[in-house]
């Protein structure tokens, strides 16, 4: 019992006190707390919800964000220390979900196209629509955005996740409850929700057909994605396991694809046995080196002092454990950066907490998963702050990181030398 208060603890360590509402579904409202709590009235960075980065070409820094039922887009040519002005994605404005696990995505393809999906929250409690819009001018204007999910009854379809690849094909997935609701009405029990998959080769045009993944997902955990060195996605997501809906073991699977619309077959990801009958609201994260190793993390619940995991494909995936309990560990994130064919280099940084402020962590590996640095901390705030997040150009991997005492923080991770200790 203390073990899962220090975690449910841990999943509030973020804006909002609603985080462990399955993702709220109340709009931004007009004003707002920004930075040292100023009250914002017009839309800024310094009154961001949950923003997202992505580089573009010429190391141009893009960045997506909510406020007042918009998606904002700025951008910045000096690596964050200044922006555009906020460009608004969507005209019209409606809920859009803007909570730690459950943001605005961006990426964009190697001519400056941007592509932007979302989570717009219904009126029902846990239920919303898989939104995109995409921009074929460099940011000046945004198409008009649509749904990507087939299925339009009032249910959940939520937690989006979004990869583009270098030539404009955009590949997004979600967690859906339409088979959820199918059993419901013919009176049959289906726990969790699913995996959900579509796919665009036409630069966001049009998309594929929903395809359902995998049944029975946990349902308020972000989803990781990434491409491969084929440019397919490469998916983790918390999964459920066994069919006792009294007793259920939340761990995560991974699938990868044979071409884009023929999934692979799933392989458990992780195997700590997690027993809850609930969300955990800690999903894992992933990247693909060049060597077309996979490398992710995650956060479980244990028996051990370890909260945190990494694995990577080159060696089944067997957990390294490390963050602690008693430090209320949480939310790690993954990043790779290839130096070389021969040096593929990780980042590792995730979230603690002392009881008066939180720290941003880091563990770097510069031999692609096999040894580590101690730990470091990269940064740190007093007051409340979202989940760290990683991004990368071809030089360096970089914190993306808001707080509500600072406000953003962009901030270059240079590799930590191994100590003696660690090689």
């Amino acid at each position: 019992m203390i073990r899962l208060v220090s975690f449910l603890f841990i999943a509030l360590l973020s804006f909002s006190s609603n985080a462990m509402q399955h993702g709220s579904s109340t709009v931004s409202s007009a004003a707002g707390k920004g930075k040292n709590g100023t009250t914002c009235t017009i839309a800024s960075l310094k009154c961001a919800k949950a923003p997202s980065a992505s580089f573009g070409p010429k190391g141009k820094l893009w960045l997506a964000w909510v406020f007042g039922g918009h998606v904002y887009v700025q951008h910045s040519v000096d690596y964050g220390t200044t922006f555009s002005q906020p460009l608004s994605v969507n005209r019209v404005p409606e809920k859009i979900a803007a909570r730690a696990e459950n943001r605005a995505k961006i990426q964009l393809d190697n001519t400056g196209n941007i592509y932007i999906s979302w989570t717009q929250p219904l009126n029902k409690m846990y239920t919303g629509n898989i939104r995109f819009s995409r921009s074929v001018d460099g940011g000046e204007t945004f198409s008009q955005p649509i749904t990507v999910n087939d299925d339009r009854q009032e249910i959940s379809h939520r937690f989006d996740s979004m990869v583009v690849s270098y030539d404009g094909k955009v590949f997004i997935s979600w967690l859906d409850k339409r088979d959820q609701q199918a059993a419901k009405d013919k009176q049959q029990e289906y726990i969790g929700g699913a995996l959900y998959y579509s796919y665009s080769d036409d630069q966001g045009k049009t998309f594929s057909k929903n395809m359902n993944l995998s049944d029975n997902s946990c349902v308020c955990c972000r989803i990781a994605m990434a491409l491969d060195n084929n440019n397919l996605p490469v998916i983790a997501w918390r999964d459920i396991y066994g069919n006792d809906a009294n007793n259920q073991i939340r761990d995560h699977s991974l699938i990868t694809f044979d071409s884009e619309l023929k999934p692979a077959k799933k392989i458990r990801l992780s195997n700590e046995q997690w027993k809850i009958n609930g969300c955990p609201h800690h999903g894992p994260a992933l990247d693909v080196d060049g060597n077309d190793v996979v490398h992710s993390t995650w956060f479980n619940d244990t028996d051990t002092d370890n909260v945190l995991f990494y694995g990577n494909s080159s060696n089944n995936y067997q957990p390294m454990g490390f963050g602690q309990a008693d430090k209320q560990s949480a939310h790690p994130y993954v990043m790779t950066l290839e130096q070389s064919a021969t040096d593929q280099t990780v980042f590792l940084v995730w979230k603690e907490f002392d009881g008066k402020k939180t720290d941003i962590l880091m563990k770097v590996s510069k031999d692609a998963g096999i040894s580590w640095s101690q730990n470091e901390v990269v940064s740190t705030t007093e007051g409340s702050s979202d989940h760290p997040l990683l991004v990368k150009n071809s030089n360096a991997v970089y914190l993306s990181w808001h707080t509500q005492d600072e406000g953003y923080r962009f901030i270059e991770l240079s590799p930590t030398v191994l100590s003696a200790d660690d090689k």
